[in-house]
């Protein structure tokens, strides 16, 4: 038994003069017509795109405070599909009990601003605005979010789902602009996951499989699959989902087409992603390029004193046999070669002078590179600190 459409007329919004009802996400994916379902004999499958996109056309519904018309008729359609019809009604909601539960839930959930700005920027489509909100998701402190989530000091998480509810940390750190909202998205795609049927599930995980193959070069992302795989096994395919769909660009042709269900251009979250994702690999490289000039500069000052404490030792032993050779009269009978060695002795001792100064200097740029890279090293743990719940002070756990 299919779920009954809302109600809809020529302004699909049902009654003259309404606004269109949003779109709801069936509980599974249903067969596109004149296309092959995967695998071959079901009948669900990932849509080849939004129901509504927003490139057709169709403005985005105006989001308003309280219960809207359509909210209270999802919240009827949902309490009396949970109890008419004592015998098909029954086995229909047994069948449908998942969509009905998210509708009411919806229906109940009343998104703050920031909630709101963390959908638009994301540029989540009318699914995946209603996937997350599904959730009721919230944006907060340190504290809340440790509890909500059952974050361990050791942990180091910047949302969870939950399988009811969305927790986000409340991220301000101005240079990370971007990342709450791609953390939203991450966890709504959690719960797209946890929707869908296991067909699809599993034509969906050799997908995945293939990207992260084709991502293999990345060995951050290596390092995240393996730290997952302990924490939380069981995950890898729900995270590859989540991550893969907000991070990476140039996807699988059929992959791509399957995250067009959530994102009206997924391109926007992947954009977030990447510029705060640059100013850590800004930092990283930054200190990565100092510490060589340091280390460079250390080895030439370290080559420069060796030759100028030889040098130096050369010309006190040129000097004493100056000096010994002129109270021998060895330059009684040459006075010209007196002046000539005693110029050429005081040249020399002018020259490491000069060479003197010029370690120094570098000496003085070695510590003004080295404090440099103390700066680069606390603004890392800034931003490190600024991002990890755990270690906020006065509220982490």
């Amino acid at each position: 038994m299919s779920l009954p459409p809302y109600p809809a007329g020529p302004e699909q919004g049902g009654a003259e003069g309404r606004p269109p009802v949003p779109p709801m996400p069936p509980q599974q994916f249903p067969q596109q017509p004149q296309q092959q379902p995967y695998p071959p004999q079901q009948t669900q499958q990932f849509p080849a795109q939004s129901p509504h996109p927003y490139a057709s056309g169709s403005p985005k519904p105006k989001r308003t405070r309280g219960m809207t018309w359509w909210q209270g008729l999802m919240v009827g359609v949902a309490a009396l599909l949970a109890i008419a019809l004592p015998v098909s009604g029954g086995i229909y909601y047994a069948a449908n009990a998942r969509i009905i539960a998210d509708r009411q839930s919806v229906a109940e959930f009343t998104p703050s601003e920031n909630i709101e700005s963390l959908v638009e920027r994301a540029d989540m489509n009318e699914v995946g605005t209603f996937l997350f909100y599904t959730s009721h998701p919230e944006l907060n402190t340190a504290s809340e979010f440790n509890t909500a989530c059952g974050i361990r000091p050791e942990q180091f998480l910047l949302g969870c789902y939950t399988g009811e509810t969305i927790h986000l940390y409340d991220v301000t750190e101005e240079r990370l602009d971007g990342l709450r909202e791609v953390t939203a998205a991450h966890e709504m795609l959690h719960a797209a996951f946890d929707r869908l049927d296991a067909a699809s599930q599993e034509r969906l995980g050799v997908l995945l499989e293939e990207a992260y193959t084709a991502h293999g070069d990345d060995p951050e992302l290596a390092e995240r699959m393996d730290a997952y795989a302990v924490s939380q096994p069981g995950t890898r395919l729900t995270e590859l989902h989540s991550i893969i769909g907000t991070e990476f660009t140039d996807l699988d042709p059929e992959l791509e087409t399957y995250y067009k269900t959530y994102f009206t251009d997924r391109s926007v979250v992947v954009g977030l992603h990447a510029a705060y994702e640059k100013v850590f690999s800004d930092l990283e490289q930054q200190t990565t390029d100092l510490s060589n000039q340091i280390l460079a500069l250390a080895d030439e000052i370290e080559s420069d004193t060796n030759t100028f404490n030889a040098d130096q030792t050369q010309l006190n032993t040129d000097i004493d046999a100056f000096i010994a050779k002129n109270q021998a009269y060895g330059y009684s009978d040459n006075p010209a070669a007196f002046d000539a060695d005693k110029a050429a002795l005081i040249a020399r001792d002018a020259d490491l002078e000069t060479r003197r100064t010029a370690i120094n200097d570098k000496i003085t740029q070695l510590g003004d590179l080295q404090q440099q890279l103390r700066d680069l090293d606390a603004d890392a743990q800034a931003l490190n600190r600024s991002i990890d719940s755990t270690i906020v002070p006065g509220e982490g756990i």
